[in-house]
């Protein structure tokens, strides 16, 4: 008996265990539901600075493409301006050229038309006289029929070559146009094209 009355024996400390453990908060000392909004937390800030470095980027590259446009537009009219001055130094120097090539074979202009109007055929009249290039070009009229104008400028030009005072200065001398006038269906406009001999060195 004494046996079984220390076995039913209750000590101070007992108590009953009145706790609903399905409905006890969390005891850990890291949550789930922390780590839970932890990971979301961080998810949303690692698409947001995404989000924020793509805009970034994206608004760089515009305005580096916007600055590079603008530098080829300035550019582009450095270069329209580059190829106005070669065109410009390009026709300069044609000129110089001309004169100088006029230096080295002095031919008095005179002299040209004197003999180009002692030799000129009565029916012939001599417009406009261009020097271009190291050649004259002579502009005129003649009132004759196609092949007749032939005949004649072939007669002309013969004169023009054998002539001592004027041929021994031209390597060339021919015709370069022969049409009929638009103003004048019996009149044939001429051209005449005589090349300067270079002044040897």
């Amino acid at each position: 008996m004494s046996r079984a009355k220390e076995r039913l024996f209750l000590t101070s400390n007992w108590h009953i265990d009145c706790r609903l453990i399905a409905e006890l908060p969390e005891d850990s000392v890291v949550g789930m539901r922390f780590i839970t909004y932890a990971v979301s937390c961080a998810v949303a800030l690692a698409a947001v600075l995404f989000t924020g470095w793509y805009a970034y980027a994206d608004l760089t590259l515009r305005r580096q493409i916007e600055d590079a446009e603008q530098k080829l537009e300035d550019d582009r009219w450095e270069v329209i301006e580059i190829r106005r001055l070669q065109r410009f130094y390009e026709i300069e120097s044609k000129k110089v050229e001309s004169a100088y090539s006029e230096m080295r074979n002095p031919f008095l202009f005179s002299s040209l038309v004197s003999e180009l109007g002692r030799n000129l055929p009565d029916r012939m009249v001599v417009d406009t006289i261009e020097f271009v290039d190291g050649k004259f070009i002579i502009h005129g009229r003649l009132r004759e029929a196609s092949e007749r104008a032939s005949l004649l400028l072939g007669d002309y030009l013969d004169k023009l070559r054998s002539d001592p005072e004027l041929g021994t200065h031209f390597t060339s001398i021919n015709v370069t146009g022969l049409d009929r006038s638009v103003e004048d269906e019996q009149m044939m406009t001429y051209a005449i094209t005589m090349h300067l001999k270079p002044k040897p060195k």
